[in-house]
């Protein structure tokens, strides 16, 4: 009998988990980008690789007839999803994402527009014309946030005062940003999360309420640690997680994975900001498998080789906080940045039981202040074990650049998390 193949698009996070499970599944994997072996570790496990390169679909498309391909997949990377929704269309393959409901997930103004229509909170927006007007400029209530319409990972995002930043913040957005529309919207305050879905067939299940901490004195959007170790569960599960599961039919996401991040504004009410029709970046997804006995990976890769998924296998929606603990320990670097020297104690983590860690990190690699470097994901059985877990992290990771500077971001909040804990425990 003939193998089946799949072929995945580049090297990102959750590529080495879906390689891993296809093989173990007995699919023969191959991974294509221009990269040699060294800089796309995928090819180093994979059964093949190509040189071809993830955006030239035309020899794509021709190669994956000429190799009877039978499923293309790709880990976290926006780009190859979509050179992956654009080939599966070609071939005539399954992709759980669509380019109608990936259009929601890449255009802020119509996502926007959708959910509002629908009765969904949002923070109000102000509209501005290219260039603005007079009285469109005095219309706003500042303090505003302007953001790109199309990107996401806080690239391109501005705080705003007054007018002058104003400008300034409509400059930035649209030298980052492939489109001239913005959002502009009334700034919230308050602390952020995500809840990350599962979907079969329009089905819609809350996974897991994720929040995100950063280590204090470093920027917010350094998230060391996202967990769903949290406080406001049922809040969230009873005031907004109904509007944001409507939100998500009426955009089209039917298969696969999607997360919608929220804020709790100092008004007292979840505000929704954004949504993302794909694995989320700092991988909880791994941590659920053992949190809520549900495999996204083995999910995505499964429809992709064709298999239908089934709704009675979705784990009910979250409603209240967990007592377990699912944690992504995302490593930062901090403000030294430069080249990779040496990297100490990530396979020794790697080889502790129940961990996974997942890192595109090597060295020589050149790392940017403020950028990842990698993730660790466990689960425990209750918030201190949690914390034992990052303290031995903290003790055993180094990842020093070429001056011999240790340049990770290490969490240490713990009372923080503690009161957290308990007063979601409680219903708080």
């Amino acid at each position: 009998m003939t193998k089946r193949k799949m072929l995945m698009l580049g090297t990102s996070y959750g590529t080495r988990m879906m390689l891993e499970y296809a093989k173990s599944k007995g699919v023969y994997t191959i991974v294509t980008d221009y990269l040699e072996p060294e800089h796309s570790p995928g090819k180093l496990i994979a059964d093949e690789y190509w040189m071809i390169n993830t955006g030239d679909l035309d020899a794509l498309e021709k190669k994956c007839r000429e190799e009877n391909v039978n499923a293309v997949v790709c880990g976290i990377s926006e780009f190859n999803l979509e050179m992956c929704m654009a080939l599966c269309e070609r071939l005539g393959l399954p992709c759980y994402c669509t380019p109608e409901a990936w259009h929601f997930s890449r255009d802020k103004v119509d996502y926007k527009a959708l959910a509002t229509s629908l009765g969904a909170p949002l923070a109000d927006d102000f509209f501005l014309s290219d260039p603005p007007t007079r009285a469109e400029l005095d219309a706003i209530r500042y303090p505003v946030v302007v953001k790109p319409v199309d990107l996401s990972c806080n690239r391109g995002i501005s705080y705003v005062h007054d007018e002058k930043e104003l400008m300034e913040a409509i400059d930035y957005a649209r030298s980052m940003s492939k489109s001239r529309k913005l959002v502009i919207e009334r700034m919230l305050h308050g602390e952020e999360w995500y809840g990350a879905y599962a979907l079969a067939d329009g089905k819609v299940s809350l996974l897991g309420l994720c929040a995100m901490y950063a280590e204090p004195g470093y920027p917010k959007f350094c998230y060391s640690i996202t967990s769903t170790l949290s406080n406001h569960v049922q809040d969230f599960c009873r005031d907004i997680n109904p509007h944001i599961e409507n939100v998500l039919k009426a955009v089209g996401c039917r298969e696969g994975y999607a997360w919608t991040q929220a804020m709790l504004d100092e008004d007292g009410h979840f505000y929704i900001i954004e949504m993302g029709y794909r694995l989320d970046g700092d991988m909880m997804f791994v941590p659920f498998k053992d949190l809520r006995n549900f495999d996204t990976v083995a999910w995505i890769v499964d429809y992709a080789l064709g298999r239908p998924s089934d709704p009675a296998l979705l784990p009910p929606s979250q409603e209240k906080a967990f007592e377990r603990v699912a944690t992504s320990y995302m490593l930062w670097c901090n403000e030294k940045g430069g080249t990779i020297g040496s990297i100490e104690g990530l396979d020794e983590v790697a080889s502790w039981p129940g961990v996974t860690v997942d890192s595109l990190a090597g060295v020589g690699d050149p790392i940017r202040p403020f950028g990842p470097v990698g993730c660790i994901l466990f689960t425990t059985d209750n918030a201190e074990e949690m914390f034992d877990m990052v303290r031995k992290v903290n003790e055993t990771v180094r990842i020093r650049n070429t001056d011999g500077e240790n340049v990770l971001i290490y969490y240490d909040d713990f009372d923080y998390l503690r009161r957290v804990y308990r007063e979601g425990l409680e219903g708080k």
